[in-house]
């Protein structure tokens, strides 16, 4: 639970897990740990919480209440205008970004939360 919330949380400030490890002063070999299933120690799981501005219970998975509500997020537009928003934004960034825009998407359709329809179907509307 510990890893995918912090990969999550990762992903939303748009930056890989070691340069946000590195950035609190961690070894890429803890963050290995991490994916690997270990947890954090009480200092750093402080660190992290202040860093991402989320409770302590959250990165443990203990509580499902984050800063940024899933509510906060609701789409305004409609599908069809999100993917022409989506498009247009992706034909600006150079390669790094849409490197980081590739990696999310895939994490985003990994999880069953998010799906609704398939990419094929994307394509099609």
């Amino acid at each position: 639970m510990f890893w995918e919330r912090f990969y999550d949380l990762c992903m939303r400030v748009g930056k890989k897990p070691n340069p946000v490890g590195k950035e609190i002063g961690l070894s890429s070999g803890i963050i290995s740990k991490w994916k690997a299933g270990g947890i954090p120690n009480g200092e750093t799981l402080m660190k992290l919480s202040r860093y991402f501005n989320v409770s302590i219970d959250y990165l443990l998975g203990i509580s499902t209440t984050i800063e940024i509500k899933e509510t906060d997020l609701e789409p305004v537009l409609s599908d069809h205008e999100l993917k022409k928003q989506i498009t247009f934004n992706s034909n600006n960034l150079n390669s790094i970004g849409l490197s980081h825009l590739a990696e999310y998407s895939e994490y985003l359709a990994s999880k069953d939360k998010y799906r609704n329809i398939t990419f094929n179907d994307c394509l099609t509307k």
